[in-house]
């Protein structure tokens, strides 16, 4: 069993990053991880998925778990109603970040991809195999230069931890707002297109005090809102912007962590996932 020094007795909401998080290496939701979200909504806590993964794929595993409450995609650029397919808020870049990150793609030579409320556009084949591994159907190539600025919710560059660590001082001078998404990424939403101002849009909405929400992440973009909430855990492959941000830690991703986190939450609440 494991075993947190937190309360989670009074949990009414709970925030979960998908990739590093309840997703494994192989980009895959566990069914027990599945199982014990969907028993924690029927329990009637509000589970939300906030993650930077597309619209389509976020429905599809809100969908899947059966949950009820706004669902979060492309790292706070799109809220959504999975129940009724609704778009509840909608952020979209400043075009003139846009043109910075093309900038930083071209200057540094790191594959790019743009994402938009239709799709995700991807400049080169090796992208877009690493994107579809996330289960995104809707990967396209394209060129750079096809973008339409005004409709990206966000944008990043691609590459190793050593070529993204690398190129730490172009993104400073460029696009100094980007952060890292695991290792592989530098990416950028609207300013309010992050996963805290979707997460806060939804408890508002819900009626719900942030100091009685749980959750579980472990990417730079998550640490602002875990800094929000009440009982945010790290994953154990997290990195350190998160483990700052938390209260504790919890099992790697690779090990179903955060299943064992949410069915703690189960047993706290008293209705523990069977």
């Amino acid at each position: 069993m494991l075993e947190l020094p937190l309360d989670l007795s009074r949990t009414r909401a709970v925030i979960l990053d998908v990739d590093g998080t309840i997703a494994g290496s192989d980009h895959r939701v566990a069914d027990r991880t599945i199982r014990a979200m969907r028993e924690l909504d029927r329990a009637g806590l509000a589970v939300m998925l906030a993650t930077g993964r597309s619209r389509s794929n976020v429905l599809d595993l809100s969908r899947e778990a059966e949950l009820r409450a706004p669902q979060i995609s492309c790292n706070g650029g799109v809220t959504t109603d999975p129940v009724s397919g609704e778009d509840l808020r909608v952020r979209t870049m400043d075009p003139v970040e846009v043109r910075a990150m093309v900038t930083l793609h071209e200057r540094t030579g790191q594959d790019f991809t743009w994402w938009t409320a239709d799709g995700i556009y991807v400049t080169t084949p090796a992208l877009q195999r690493t994107l579809l591994a996330f289960n995104d159907s809707d990967v396209v190539l394209a060129s750079a230069n096809q973008l339409d600025e005004t409709a990206v919710l966000k944008a990043m560059v691609w590459g190793t931890k050593a070529q993204l660590d690398a190129i730490s001082p172009e993104v400073s001078e460029l696009v100094p707002r980007a952060t890292r998404s695991m290792d592989e990424f530098w990416e950028i939403s609207a300013p309010d297109a992050s996963k805290w101002a979707a997460v806060a849009f939804v408890l508002d909405r819900l009626g719900i005090d942030p100091a009685l929400v749980a959750g579980a992440g472990d990417g730079g973009n998550d640490a602002v809102w875990m800094e929000q909430v009440g009982a945010p855990v790290a994953m154990g492959n997290a990195r350190p912007e998160a483990v700052a941000a938390a209260r504790a830690q919890i099992g790697h991703h690779d090990q179903e962590g955060a299943a064992e986190f949410l069915e703690e939450i189960a047993r706290q609440i008293g209705c523990p996932v069977g």
